[in-house]
């Protein structure tokens, strides 16, 4: 057959060509690449180290903050005028004891001062209801200012009857061992009334337009002592007496 005649010469004509580019191949000489020398590196000084000054810590100056003291404004308490009475004690209608009670203070308790009498001897105090009455001094004790308390001046009580006797017959041989005394006094203009004690007790009590008045139970072998007071509504005026002796 063709094909199988010519493949031997292909082959044949395939290694001829082969063997011819190999010893080519072997005989090239391969020229060497030409060596660059290096350029020389300029050589620099050495360096100089340069010194860092050092630093040197300024102190700064601490700041002492004074503390603030805070001002608390105390506030200002006016100190009251008062009375406080250390038992207890009437309270009156006027400065004088001759003045009718009102009522009676508590010991222990604080009554504020609302007026005072020109001598600073009575005290007008003002009740817990609001109303007022007079104190005195004495079995007090006076708190803040009571002497700049305004004056008051308080309804003056009746003068004292001008003339007050007792006449009176004397019968020991009474088998009630009393006997009359009479009484007669001078009217008090303005007066609303009279009121009698025998020995420190109350007698009696007669009318405005009265001037006299009997007892007919006066007790025998007794000194007797009776006092006459005028009335008004501000109180009693001072009383004035008269001296019965002993009916024996």
């Amino acid at each position: 057959m063709v094909t199988r005649k010519k493949f031997p010469k292909l082959t044949a004509i395939a290694l001829s060509v082969a063997f011819l580019l190999s010893a080519c191949n072997t005989a090239a000489t391969v020229a060497p690449a030409p060596v660059r020398e290096a350029s020389p590196q300029p050589v620099l000084p050495a360096a100089t180290a340069i010194p860092v000054p050092t630093a040197t810590d300024t102190p700064i100056p601490t700041l002492t903050s004074t503390p603030t003291v805070a001002v608390t404004a105390t506030p200002t308490v006016p100190v009251v005028a008062q009375v406080i009475p250390n038992v207890n004690a009437y309270c009156r209608k006027g400065p004088g004891s001759n003045y009718d009670p009102l009522t009676t203070l508590v010991s222990g308790t604080a009554y504020p001062v609302v007026g005072r009498n020109d001598t600073n001897t009575w005290w007008m105090v003002q009740l817990f209801g609001g109303d007022t009455c007079w104190t005195g001094v004495q079995g007090t004790s006076l708190v803040g200012p009571v002497e700049k308390a305004p004056i008051v001046l308080a309804q003056p009580v009746l003068p004292s009857p001008g003339m007050f006797m007792g006449t009176y017959t004397c019968n020991p041989g009474t088998s009630t061992n009393t006997f009359n005394v009479i009484l007669t006094w001078d009217s008090v203009a303005g007066a609303t009334g009279y009121h009698i004690f025998r020995n420190g007790a109350s007698l009696a009590s007669v009318g405005a337009t009265e001037g006299t008045y009997i007892d007919y139970n006066a007790p025998m072998n007794v000194n007797l002592v009776y006092e006459l007071e005028a009335l008004n509504a501000a109180g009693s005026t001072t009383p004035v007496y008269a001296v019965i002796p002993a009916c024996h």
